[in-house]
């Protein structure tokens, strides 16, 4: 019995000695982090304890500062956030886990026990290949850190930097959410931009409504600014509110052949693109990616002249091949992905997501898309200060509800209806 008793005694201090060395060498998360960034080349690391218990957690990857939040109770998983377009010339803001990029998706991800990323850019503009490739080294950081499972999520040209990285990097991924995403893929939106400008410059050449450079819509011009599409488009709206049969022509026949809704902000929108977006993309692509060349544009009163008259653009091979690597989807994904838009949107056209839709689904893989909308028009009528179709207008609700719907999806397999309507969610 001694014996038993001595080996019993022996067992638990065995216990009791391997439980404290397991305890005392299981790292905490910020020394997870601190030797993931010693691996993954993070340079100005910081980590301060939040109000909660949480973490705030700041950096650099190669240049380009991120920010995380970190709850106490972090579940394993993590969610990142692809920013949209910044206009050039204006200095992208520095991450801040404090402050929410995401109409209130990173907020609602912390809450729920989720690490909350988002990172700045190598450049500003069209920024596809800058976006994903900082958004890869801090899906592979955090990785390294110890995060189990990772969503991909992201807005406007953050779409097209989520589309592009679940079919890049299909193992990175277990959920991926593009709103109001360029989902379709940057051509689409170029062809979206250049088909407006060109089809504009068509009727109202040799107007009093003619933009500078009518008739060239893929040379810089300085003096056509976002004052100049204003001038134009507000004359045209205004002369034909006055009764312009000639104006109210114009605007009739640009809407029907451009799918865009007759309104002077869906009007101004696309047009006012070239102002601030014209000269990044062409020197960021190497020249102009996308031909109308053979195109067919109908439901004027003339498509012969229409067809005959309007400006063809010729695509050059470098630009072509950025826009194909930066980016153009396949369709191919393994990640469940859950894309919702507003129905009216003058920047990004809902247009895309059926379009988007066709890729995916000739690609074999639509059991991996939920498409889901918001009827932005409905929103505005809410909250007349929004004042008419707006690109990426969304409430953090909304938003919030569509993220629960992908998290159900991934981690419990409850798949949301694909074609639901948010618009009235409270």
């Amino acid at each position: 019995m001694k014996n038993r008793a001595l080996i019993g005694l022996a067992l638990i201090t065995v216990t009791v000695t391997l439980s404290a060395c397991t305890t005392a060498t299981t790292p905490t998360v910020s020394q997870r982090l601190q030797t993931a960034a010693s691996a993954k080349g993070v340079t100005d690391l910081s980590i301060v304890t939040r109000s909660d218990g949480g973490l705030n957690v700041t950096g650099k990857l190669s240049g380009n500062p991120f920010a995380l939040r970190i709850p106490a109770n972090w579940n394993g998983s993590s969610v990142l956030n692809a920013h949209g377009y910044v206009t050039p010339g204006n200095t992208e803001a520095t991450p801040d886990p404090e402050k929410d990029p995401s109409i209130g998706l990173l907020s609602a991800a912390y809450a729920q026990g989720y690490l909350a990323a988002n990172t700045a850019y190598a450049k500003t503009g069209y920024a596809v290949k800058e976006g994903m490739d900082a958004n890869k080294a801090l899906r592979d950081f955090l990785d390294a850190a110890g995060s189990k499972l990772e969503y991909m999520t992201g807005i406007s040209m953050g779409g097209n930097i989520v589309v592009g990285l679940v079919e890049k990097y299909p193992n990175d991924f277990a959920g991926a959410m593009p709103y109001c995403g360029v989902v379709a893929g940057w051509r689409a939106e170029q062809r979206f931009l250049l088909d407006f400008r060109v089809v504009y410059d068509y009727f109202t050449k040799g107007t009093a409504y003619a933009l500078p450079g009518n008739g060239d819509a893929v040379t810089y011009r300085a003096d056509y600014t976002y004052a100049s599409v204003q001038a134009s488009v507000g004359g045209l709206f205004t002369a034909a509110a006055k009764g312009s049969a000639a104006a109210g022509a114009i605007i009739g026949q640009v809407s029907k052949v451009t799918g865009v809704p007759a309104d002077v902000v869906s009007f101004i929108t696309p047009l006012a693109s070239s102002s601030y977006g014209l000269q990044d993309y062409l020197n960021t692509s190497g020249g102009n990616g996308y031909s109308n060349a053979g195109k067919l544009y109908s439901g004027s009163a003339d498509d012969v002249a229409l067809n005959a008259g309007v400006q063809r653009l010729t695509a050059t091979a470098a630009g072509s091949a950025y826009l194909d690597a930066n980016y153009t989807p396949s369709g191919k994904f393994s990640a469940h992905m859950l894309s919702f838009h507003n129905t009216s949107d003058p920047l990004v056209p809902y247009s895309f997501e059926p379009e988007f839709a066709g890729i995916v689904a000739a690609a074999g893989n639509s059991a991996n898309l939920v498409q889901q909308t918001v009827d932005a028009q409905a929103v505005n009528a809410a909250n007349p200060s929004a004042g008419g179709p707006t690109h990426c207008y969304f409430t953090p609700t909304q938003v919030g509800a569509a993220w629960n719907e992908l998290r159900a999806w991934v981690e419990q397999g409850v798949r949301p209806l694909d074609g639901a309507n948010i618009t009235n969610v409270k």
